[in-house]
């Protein structure tokens, strides 16, 4: 039997056809869209974890007078590691903005002596001395169409707004 157009086939089969295409369309489409949004925030977490290295890798350089080392004071070594962390965040696509935190913090064992345990003490960074751990504690407002789908990089915090994953990254190194 010869439908409409001319070929041969059944009545009907061009119409299951855009019916099927109707369901599943939307799907894949999701799915292709979820990979992207997973690839933009897993990028953007790499480039935070970046930052906060770079940041701390200069937190951590002695200063003095100025022939044999970088930095003259601590203060110079605190706005380096700050200019260090926006350039690498900038630089890697992830822009700094008016909401990113970036802290230099201090961490002390707490009454266990032992780091990376509940009680540790996070304090600003002020009169480091050689031995104590220091570090960049930074917080990015990630802005994405689909939060729901990424929550599991959500660090806490204040309630995000609907499109907004708020994403965190600390790294510690020990002042030599």
């Amino acid at each position: 039997m010869y439908d409409k157009i001319g070929k041969m086939g059944k009545v009907g089969e061009q119409g299951q056809t855009m019916v099927e295409f109707a369901f599943v369309f939307p799907l894949f489409l999701i799915l292709v869209l979820a990979i992207i949004e997973f690839g933009r925030a897993w990028a953007a977490k790499q480039a935070l974890t970046i930052a906060a290295r770079e940041g701390a890798r200069i937190l951590v350089l002695p200063y003095g007078p100025k022939p044999p080392y970088t930095y003259g004071s601590e203060d110079e070594v605190k706005a380096a590691a700050l200019d260090t962390v926006k350039a690498s965040m900038n630089g890697s696509g992830v822009a700094v903005t008016a909401s990113t935190q970036i802290n230099l913090v201090r961490i002390t064992p707490g009454n266990d002596g032992v780091f990376n345990t509940g009680d540790d003490k996070i304090e600003p960074y002020d009169n480091v001395k050689r031995g104590e751990r220091v570090g960049i504690q930074i917080t990015y407002p990630f802005e994405t169409p689909v939060p729901i789908l990424l929550k599991m990089f959500d660090s806490g915090g204040a309630p995000p707004a609907q499109s907004v994953i708020n994403m965190g990254m600390t790294c510690y190194m020990d002042h030599e």
